[in-house]
């Protein structure tokens, strides 16, 4: 087993993708250790068979219509007229807006390029420093994940066997802490850098109204998904397809900022990133199920209840495990390789599987944004056009308060259980 980690490691290291650094030692496992190379190829042709796996798509498809479509920008009006007059204004709207974005997204990388695009660079043509509108895209974008619908909780609920319903739920008021901390936190940048913008003029409520009126289809998503959820009108599947179509119809009919001939290049873009997804979903599974037949959860297991039996020193000990391996591989196929090694780990200190995948999912996310993987600052930083250093001036403080988040998630499973167990 070790073998086959450091291949995988090594592979990763070396540039391969990361799909196939996780198939070849997989496959070269199989070979050498004599199981039937018939149970290889049935387990990563069973590694996408799933219906629950169909909502990935959609939610895809969702994200890509709702970008070119003109509703990310009327989420983010109605975010301008909401905090947009506050001390840093347009800071707060970044949080705000990916707050309400993430509510169609699901993708932290998909929010992140659409903040830098539009409230990022207003921010630079308003006088705010280029590495500080970059940070606001970036940590905004951690929220993707979190509130529903989320592509993470989805991969993390079929390993995990754990109600995505649920699980979506779950993610909403640890995602509106994560909110809160971010809007706390650049009220604290502003401070400490002595950022001087003038405020903006309070929105008269002409402007307000208008606002709210041109989202209005827009702000409907939040709704949609949490009464389809609430009500069992949908599967988290069904509700992917019906998000999707309710995407499509509002970007072509009534916002009418995408036509029949940019449909095309849409499927096309989300296609690839789904094939992406599902090339790496089929690896994982050859490789999950060599790490059941070492035992290797079950040894895991044991050695960390050897060092303690006090669940919150091990969760504790566990976040900082993710956060150092999420800094050298991307979250979504980390959390398909970790969930079932971890689960058995959390179902013996008797943590809640719901609450553990909300820690999870987080924790996964952090780590694109911390060096040297760094998905979101190299997406926000690129588009805004800001260097490293000027990043990571302003970055670190902001990072503190999402660690905060990170505990009081953790340690307060009040956050991950209230609503689900309300709900459900």
């Amino acid at each position: 087993m070790i073998a086959l980690a450091t291949g995988i490691i090594l592979l990763i290291a070396l540039g391969m993708p990361i799909a196939f650094a996780i198939l070849v030692p997989s496959a070269v496992y199989f070979h050498t250790t004599g199981l039937p190379e018939a149970i290889f190829a049935q387990r990563i042709a069973s590694g996408t068979a799933s219906f629950p796996l169909l909502a990935i798509p959609f939610f895809i498809l969702a994200g890509s219509i709702m970008h070119r479509g003109g509703i990310a920008r009327r989420l983010i009006d109605v975010a301008v007229v909401s905090v947009g007059h506050l001390r840093a204004g347009l800071a707060q709207v970044g949080v705000v807006g990916g707050t309400l974005i993430s509510a169609v997204s699901g993708s932290a990388t998909a929010d992140t390029a659409i903040l830098a695009k539009t409230v990022s660079l207003q921010m630079v043509r308003e006088g705010y420093p280029r590495g500080f509108a970059a940070v606001v895209a970036a940590v905004s974008g951690v929220l993707g994940p979190m509130i529903p619908p989320s592509i993470m909780m989805i991969l993390y609920g079929l390993a995990a066997e754990v109600s995505i319903g649920k699980l979506f739920v779950a993610g909403v008021l640890p995602g509106l802490l994560i909110a809160a901390c971010l809007l706390a936190a650049n009220l604290s940048v502003m401070k400490r850098h002595n950022i001087q913008i003038p405020l903006r003029p309070r929105p008269k409520a002409g402007d307000v109204i208008g606002a709210i009126k041109r989202g209005f289809w827009a702000l409907m998503f939040p709704v949609l998904v949490w009464v389809g959820l609430r009500g069992g009108f949908f599967t988290p599947t069904e509700l992917g397809a019906f998000v999707a179509v309710y995407c499509l119809v509002i970007s072509l009919f009534v916002y009418k900022e995408i036509g029949w001939r940019d449909l095309p290049e849409i499927f096309r873009e989300s296609a690839l990133l789904t094939a992406l997804i599902m090339i790496i979903l089929a690896s994982s599974a050859a490789l999950n199920y060599a790490v059941a037949w070492e035992r290797m959860p079950q040894a895991l297991s044991a050695w960390l209840l050897a060092l303690s039996d006090n669940k919150y020193v091990l969760l504790l000990l566990i976040n900082v495990l993710l956060l150092a391996l999420g800094t050298a591989m991307e979250g979504p196929p980390l959390l398909i390789i970790l969930t079932p090694i971890l689960v058995p780990v959390m179902k013996a200190l008797g943590v809640d599987l719901v609450h553990f995948g909300v820690i999870l999912t987080f924790n996964l996310v952090l780590g694109a944004l911390t060096p040297p993987v760094a998905t979101l600052i190299f997406v926000a930083s690129s588009i805004v056009g800001c260097t490293s250093a000027e990043f990571m001036k302003y970055f670190w403080l902001v990072f503190g308060y999402l660690i905060l988040a990170l505990l009081i998630i953790t340690f307060v499973p009040w956050f991950s259980l209230a609503l689900p167990n309300l709900m459900f």
